[in-house]
């Protein structure tokens, strides 16, 4: 009993009771994190601006509230829809993280512009990429197959040798044929544009022909005399009128290769089994 009157004793006594106290009081007290949701003045300043980016103008108080309060329900039901694991084995929520983490790996790409010295080494290395095409322009005569059958290379020859022996030979003669459901005069026109609207066999045999009247030559239409009166051929523009497209494709290569390097990295730390019989036993199946 004398050890109890003892200060000392006491003192230490009073202490550990106090900190149990403590203790039990903080358990009982303490907020759940993760059940804590701050709207704090970032987060606030955060929608504000999203708002008058959209909308061109600040929100109302009435509004402002309508967004906090939307974000709050947000935050919720994302914590509530977590803890119950809808996000488990949800293959769009999946592909959104991939996506994320692809996303996170080319803003990380991107953060340094690249230089001119480097745009005009890429340049370098793939030239055809950017190669202006060629360009024609010409006009033709139309002759319809359905409509003359058997003579129309015969009926075609004819008008070109007429066309041919006229002086001066006449830029375009569209009467000397039959009517044709699209234009008759095409200007500068790309191997592309003329494959679009002719196909591609009349394209590539159109533009190993010289300059003048000049044919037959078939079409999914029918048959055609064309008279070629400008030509410009393709070439290799120089780096400044192809600088912004440089800098968006080095830009979409970097980042493929940062994409790359960061699966590569990562995959390193998985052991991957693929069941390789079941692939070639699958595709056997088919």
């Amino acid at each position: 009993m004398r050890l109890i009157r003892e200060p000392l004793v006491q003192f230490t006594v009073l202490g550990a009771a106090l900190f149990l106290v403590w203790a039990v009081a903080s358990d009982l007290f303490a907020v759940d994190e993760s059940r804590r949701i701050v709207m704090d003045e970032a987060e606030i300043e955060f929608l504000a601006d999203g708002w008058q980016r959209q909308w061109q103008r600040l929100p109302t108080t009435d509004e402002l509230q309508g967004l906090v309060d939307a974000r709050v329900r947000e935050e919720v039901l994302y914590r509530e829809a977590q803890a119950m694991g809808l996000d488990v084995n949800d293959l769009v929520v999946r592909r959104r993280m991939v996506q994320k983490m692809d996303l996170l790996s080319q803003d990380l790409a991107l953060l340094v512009d690249p230089t001119d010295q480097e745009l005009r080494a890429f340049f370098a290395e793939r030239p055809d990429d950017y190669t202006v095409p060629p360009r024609i322009s010409f006009s033709h005569v139309y002759f319809n197959v359905d409509r003359r059958g058997a003579a129309v290379f015969e009926d075609a020859e004819r008008v070109l040798a007429q066309l041919r022996s006229t002086t001066p030979q006449p830029e375009r003669a569209p009467d000397l044929g039959d009517r044709f459901m699209l234009a008759y005069d095409y200007r500068l026109q790309a191997p592309a544009e003329v494959q679009r609207s002719f196909g591609s066999g009349f394209a590539e045999e159109l533009l190993g022909l010289e300059n003048g009247w000049q044919g037959p030559i078939g079409s999914g239409y029918g048959v055609h005399l064309v008279n070629i009166t400008e030509r410009v051929e393709s070439r290799v523009p120089a780096y400044e009128e192809v600088r912004d497209r440089l800098v968006n494709d080095f830009n979409r290569v970097r980042r493929d290769r940062a994409n790359e390097a960061l699966y590569e990295g990562l995959s390193e730390g998985y052991t991957i089994e693929i069941d390789e019989t079941a692939i070639e036993a699958r595709a056997l199946a088919r």
